[in-house]
């Protein structure tokens, strides 16, 4: 190699002439300026708002008897009569024992509507009371509908479902297998039609619904591994059940195959509200499955570009037994203390623990100021 066949003088030569070139480097060096030194920024300070539970709805929603008494999903609409009929997926009716624990022959069905008059709560489903049934139940006896978000048009409202079936044994094998619009009057919320909704894409959409300007923009989301990714569709206030658009990244096409994610790392639900400035989310941090973090993403519309994740509730019942899962936005209880959210908890690998600890299997409600959150995190951007 020819750096080693370098002589002994020839090394001494170059070391010297190294020094006498590197002297006056160094010294120009040492008289720059102390102003034009850059000094790094300063690290930006950490959020100082968050969320705190709400005691008036967790109590609410603790129930013993006489329908409802626990269930997740967790989605609301406010009617425009000042009700609000909440929307449950898995549900347990019958009742709970003084000690928190329940009967093992209480009733569990798929899905459920509560409706809620101040603090009066009257359970909807099919069925009977001995013999009780999910409120939807689709044609193919396999498979069973988790109820998504919805609006109220006119006199009818309007509810995503979603279509599931067991896919491998255990508790979490089933996957998701097409979307429905049922279509319900208003205000005896008697069950209309049901209509099949496009799945092109393998999206599921209806997860959350924001209403702006003239549209309504349906948020889905679509499986990839473990990773849930945000798409968007919109469609015409009044005609929900009519021809959507696409959001394909660069604009709307009426192609549902264009459609192409704004964000990962969604919950299967979550939140979507419409600020002062803007658009707010709020989802699981699922960047990571069975995350304990809620976090909310800001953005100017409801395509994006989102700002976040920014992180201002970790759920204190998640540990390695038990998971917090698909928070909600709830826009009609908005009070000057803050945005009403809720979240489910649900044990991870022992279904009987839901009959031994009721509170295990009912949702929890926190509330936090949304508008103030984007403020803060605002005055914070570089």
């Amino acid at each position: 190699m020819r750096f080693h066949s370098i002589h002994t003088h020839q090394r001494r030569f170059l070391s010297i002439a190294a020094v006498v070139l590197l002297v006056p480097l160094l010294i120009s060096l040492l008289l720059v300026p102390v102003a034009c030194t850059r000094v790094p920024a300063a690290a930006p300070p950490p959020l100082t708002l968050q969320a705190i539970p709400d005691a008036d709805f967790n109590r609410l929603f603790t129930r013993f008897g006489n329908g409802w008494t626990g269930g997740d999903g967790t989605l609301s609409i406010g009617l425009p009569d000042g009700r609000t009929l909440w929307l449950f997926g898995d549900t347990f009716l019958g009742h709970v024992r003084a000690d928190g624990s329940r009967p093992y022959d209480s009733p569990l069905i798929r899905n459920c509507l509560v409706i809620q008059d101040g603090e009066n709560l009257v359970s909807r489903y099919g069925g009977t009371s001995r013999d009780p049934v999910a409120f939807l139940v689709p044609e193919d006896p396999d498979a069973w509908y988790w109820p998504g978000d919805g609006m109220v048009s006119g006199n009818r409202l309007w509810v995503f479902f979603h279509r599931f079936r067991q896919v491998t044994p255990g508790m979490w094998g089933w996957a998701w297998d097409g979307t429905v619009i049922a279509t319900l009057s208003l205000p005896d919320l008697a069950l209309e039609r049901v209509t099949a909704v496009t799945d092109d894409h393998g999206v599921a959409y209806g997860a959350a619904l924001l209403e702006m300007d003239s549209w309504v923009y349906v948020f889905g989301t679509e499986q990839r591994g473990a990773i849930k990714h945000l798409h968007v569709a919109r469609a015409p206030r009044n005609d929900l059940e009519g021809a959507w658009d696409f959001w394909t990244g660069q604009g709307w096409s009426a192609d549902a195959g264009t459609s192409r994610a704004i964000l990962d790392g969604v919950s299967s639900q979550f939140g979507a509200i419409g600020l002062k400035n803007g658009v707010g989310l709020v989802t699981m941090d699922e960047r990571q499955p069975f995350s304990d973090r809620i976090v909310t993403y800001f953005a100017d519309t409801p395509t994006g570009p989102w700002r976040g994740p920014i992180e201002f509730y970790q759920a204190p019942e998640a540990d390695a037994a038990v998971v917090a899962y698909n928070p909600f936005v709830h826009p009609q209880f908005t009070t000057r203390n803050g945005h009403l959210i809720s979240y489910n908890i649900n044990q991870v690998h022992d279904p009987d623990t839901l009959y031994d600890d009721a509170g295990l299997y009912r949702p929890r409600f926190i509330r936090i100021d949304l508008n103030r959150l984007a403020v803060q995190v605002g005055e914070q951007d570089p």
